[in-house]
């Protein structure tokens, strides 16, 4: 299951493909684009966040949200679109859970020697939010999904950056928060130690520290992997299929 975040930034890359929205074009109010869309404001600032860092809208102050002009893509955007058919992948769960281990882990380490301040500022504040919303599972998801999409952004790798857009939605359990989906995994001690592993990867970047930020990465997707190896294998999430199951 995709992440409401994820879908709406796909949603808004199609409108802008087909010529619905054209180079130039003034974004609706995020009221308007959350009621033609069916999500909330949050999800709607959280994908137009996305979409600018990756140069499709740009932000006029005072005035509003526009696309873009179409640019020439460069030769990094170029090589880095090989990546796009590893989307279609089809293999089991547990293995994509493990890939997810190797990208992430390195991913950390990188992040620790490579971030910017503002990086840096942003991966706290994904962080901050998260302990602001322990009690919405929907928003959890959305800002479990900023997290580690900024860790790979703090990189500064393009291949990475690359990778995670592309994967995401397959190396990410979705949903990852809902207690009704299964009490007995998600629990609020669940969710309080995996506020605890975000924080511990966030001070270990903050200090520099690959080696440190590598082990509090490692740790962290560990329990993930521990937590789902018990369920059959799959293609999708475990979570998933109890949600397609019940």
């Amino acid at each position: 299951m995709n992440t409401l975040t994820a879908r709406t930034i796909q949603a808004l890359k199609a409108r802008i493909a087909s010529g619905s929205l054209k180079p130039g074009d003034k974004l609706p109010t995020l009221n308007e684009l959350g009621a033609e869309l069916g999500v909330s404001r949050t999800v709607i600032r959280e994908a137009v966040a996305v979409l600018r860092s990756d140069g499709l809208l740009k932000a006029q102050h005072g005035v509003g949200v526009f696309v873009c002009e179409l640019q020439e893509p460069t030769k990094a955007e170029e090589a880095a679109s090989f990546l796009t058919p590893l989307a279609d992948i089809q293999t089991s769960f547990m293995d994509l859970l493990e890939l997810r281990m190797a990208f992430e882990v390195h991913a950390a380490g990188l992040a620790a020697t490579r971030h910017s301040w503002a990086q840096e500022a942003k991966i706290w504040d994904a962080l901050k939010q998260f302990e602001a919303s322990l009690e919405d599972e929907e928003l959890l998801d959305q800002l479990d999904f900023v997290f580690h999409r900024s860790i790979a952004e703090a990189t500064n790798n393009g291949a990475f950056i690359e990778f995670f857009s592309v994967m995401s939605l397959k190396i990410m359990p979705q949903p990852a928060f809902s207690r009704a989906m299964n009490p007995a995994l998600i629990t609020s001690d669940y969710i309080r130690h995996t506020l605890v592993e975000h924080r511990a990867i966030c001070e270990a970047i903050s200090a520099g520290d690959a080696e440190q930020a590598r082990e509090a990465m490692r740790a962290h997707l560990a329990r993930s992997h521990r937590r789902y190896r018990g369920f059959a294998d799959s293609t999708q999430s475990p979570l998933s299929n109890i949600a397609s199951d019940a």
